[in-house]
Formats: C-alpha cells, sequence, structure tokens
C-alpha cells in the first residue's frame, strides 16, 4: 500500500483541482435561471455534484425542500474533504481559514436562542466544519438561554467561551444587545488566528492576507455603519477589529469625518478606494446592504485569485474555496429567487462570477 505525505501539498492540491473541475459555469447559472419550472430545475442539478444533497432534500419535504441546508451538507462535506487530505502544516492553515465556520456556527446559535428558535431549527442551519463538529455544538444549541449556551460552552472547554463570558456583563448592561457578544467574539477570533500566523512562510503569508483583507472589510463596514453616531472615541475603538492593515488611529481619523463619501475619498489605501467608490454607487441607489455585499464581493474575487498566485502551495486551496462559496452564493440566490417567483432578470443581476476562474464544467 502506498503511502502518501499529507503534510505536502502536491497530494491535497491534485484533488482540489479535481474538485474544481466540477464546479458550475456561467452558462449553467444562465440555464438555471432561465428554467422554467422546479422539475427542470432539478434535472438539471441531477447532472450535478449537488444531486445526493437535492434529491435527499425532496424526499424529505416533498412540498417544501429545504434547499438551504442541502446545499449546507455539500459545502461541509467538501470542505472536509479538503481538510482530511492535509496532514502537518498544510492541515494546520486550512483548519485556521475553517475558523469562520466555527464563529458563524457560535453566531447562529446565540442568534437562535436570542430570537426564540427551537434546538431542531438552530441544529439544522449549524455548518460543522471546524474544529467545532455537530456533536460538539448540538449540546449548547440545545441549552434555553444565552447564558446557560455560554456556560455549557465553558464546561465544554471551547475556546470561544472565554471572550462570551468576559462580555456578559456588557452585553446585560446594553439590554442584551446581541452585537456586543458578537463583536467580543470576532476580536478574540481574529486576535487568536493573527498570532498564529507569524513568520515569513509564503503559505502563511497567503492566509494571513486573507485574514487581513477580511478584517479590512468589516472594519470598513462598520465605519459606513457608525458614521453620524455620536460615540467618544473609547467606544468606537472598542468596534475595530484588530489584526486589519488599517490604524487605530487611521480608523478614528475616518470615523471622525462622519460623511460615508468623505470617508471613501480619504481612505488611506489607494488599491481599496477604487473598490469603496464602486460599493459607495451602490450604496447610494439601495442600501448599507449593497455596501456590504460589495465589500463581499471583493473579498470573494481576492481569495478566488490566490489559485493564480501559487500553484504550488495553499494558494490552490484558498481559490478553491472561495470558489465553492461564491458557488452556494450564486445557488441560494437563483433557488430562493424561484421559490418568490422573481423575474429572471433580477435573479441574474443578483448573480456574482468570478470569471477567469469558474469551472469547466457543470
Amino acid at each position: 500500500m502506498v503511502r502518501v505525505d499529507l503534510s505536502d501539498y502536491g497530494y491535497v492540491n491534485a484533488r482540489v483541482r479535481g474538485m474544481r473541475s466540477h464546479l458550475l459555469t456561467k452558462d449553467f447559472f444562465m440555464r438555471l435561471v432561465e428554467a422554467e419550472s422546479f422539475e427542470a430545475i432539478h434535472s438539471m442539478m441531477d447532472q450535478t455534484v449537488y444531486r445526493r444533497e437535492m434529491n435527499e432534500a425532496v424526499l424529505m419535504s416533498p412540498d417544501r425542500p429545504d434547499y438551504d441546508q442541502a446545499l449546507s451538507i455539500n459545502l461541509v462535506a467538501t470542505l472536509r474533504k479538503i481538510l482530511d487530505a492535509t496532514g502537518g502544516e498544510p492541515h494546520r492553515l486550512v483548519n485556521l481559514l475553517l475558523t469562520r465556520y466555527d464563529v458563524l456556527n457560535v453566531k447562529t446559535i446565540l442568534r437562535g436562542k436570542k430570537g426564540n428558535a427551537t434546538p431542531g431549527e438552530i441544529i439544522s442551519t449549524l455548518m460543522p466544519v471546524g474544529n467545532l463538529r455537530m456533536d460538539m455544538l448540538e449540546q449548547p444549541a440545545r441549552e434555553r438561554e444565552i447564558r446557560q449556551v455560554i456556560d455549557l460552552m465553558a464546561t465544554l472547554r471551547i475556546n470561544y467561551a472565554r471572550p462570551l463570558t468576559a462580555a456578559m456583563g456588557d452585553f446585560i448592561k446594553h439590554d442584551q444587545d446581541l452585537a456586543v457578544l458578537e463583536l467580543a467574539l470576532d476580536r478574540w477570533h481574529f486576535e487568536d488566528v493573527m498570532k498564529q500566523l507569524k513568520g515569513r512562510d509564503r503559505n502563511v503569508d497567503m492566509v494571513r492576507q486573507m485574514f487581513t483583507a477580511e478584517i479590512d472589510m468589516r472594519n470598513i463596514s462598520t465605519l459606513v455603519r457608525i458614521r453620524g453616531i455620536r460615540l467618544d472615541d473609547e467606544e468606537v475603538m472598542d468596534m475595530r477589529l484588530p489584526g486589519g492593515s488599517l490604524a487605530a488611529e487611521q480608523f478614528l481619523d475616518l470615523d471622525r469625518l462622519g460623511d460615508i463619501v468623505r470617508i471613501v475619498g480619504e481612505y488611506p489605501d489607494p488599491s481599496y478606494r477604487k473598490l469603496l467608490e464602486k460599493a459607495l454607487s451602490e450604496y447610494q441607489e439601495i442600501d448599507v446592504v449593497a455596501f456590504d455585499q460589495e465589500l463581499e464581493r471583493a473579498l470573494i474575487k481576492q481569495g478566488v485569485a490566490m489559485s493564480n498566485v501559487d500553484v504550488l502551495g495553499i494558494g490552490v486551496i484558498i481559490g478553491y474555496m472561495w470558489a465553492k462559496q461564491n458557488e452556494i452564493i450564486n445557488l441560494r440566490t437563483v433557488l430562493r429567487g424561484k421559490m418568490m417567483d422573481q423575474p429572471q432578470a433580477t435573479i441574474a443581476k443578483d448573480l456574482f462570477f468570478v470569471e477567469r476562474l469558474v469551472g469547466e464544467a457543470a
């Protein structure tokens, strides 16, 4: 039996390239948008890697299939396949990339408790692909109150309990505003990840670049959301996520401008300014959600482009992971649009493609 060296990127990258060949093309999505019925959509999806999950969703609930859950199940299986194909340093770095899903799962549980969702409803929306697997997530999801969720996480020695426990006082003080807990969670998460991404190794640097970009996007979004709100400097600084390229004083100076047009015009990094100008035009036409969407798309584009930065290292993995995530977003857009009887033009307009890196086959 041949032993495969999982600590080398050669094996996992070969597998990822094979997986990438199954990414759906723009042409496939356009045909999906033009499909006249869900029978036609299912027929098309039956020819893709989503076949099993889609069929199971229909079997479970023929009248109202849970397509969101089906897509999440496929994403989890796909990302786990990548993680399981790695060892040593590649495994550590892929695991760090997947911690974003750990944070998302914790937020999902907290939001579910705040919104009085049932344990079953919460569990069905979890994506256990990071360090926190389903058996670890199900237990806090079954608790009744947010305080109980956090206490159980601490008992289970889940690291994310630490910032949440420390923030409970402020959470209660601010009328149980969930944003207080989520900000504390994000700050701790990014600080912890960036501590683990030290050094000049090329693969470490690429992962660090992606986290830095995500932090930057989040900080920009925060500046847009709090503009014009009277906050003292300490309150403003408490809302800044650490680890990005925007220094603390720069963040504060931009907030003091108080106007979104000036924030965009005076943003210190010229490479971001063009992106922000495009996001601003979307914001002026719609709202802050459109602004955030442009930031998210820029992050996707940067992630997918990593495949071209380094074809021998983790860039191949990063590129595929972001391309897969974008594919899931596009599929959700189409399926939800069809369920809501949206016009084809509306659905198509909401799709986003990174053209040169779209897969080769439907």
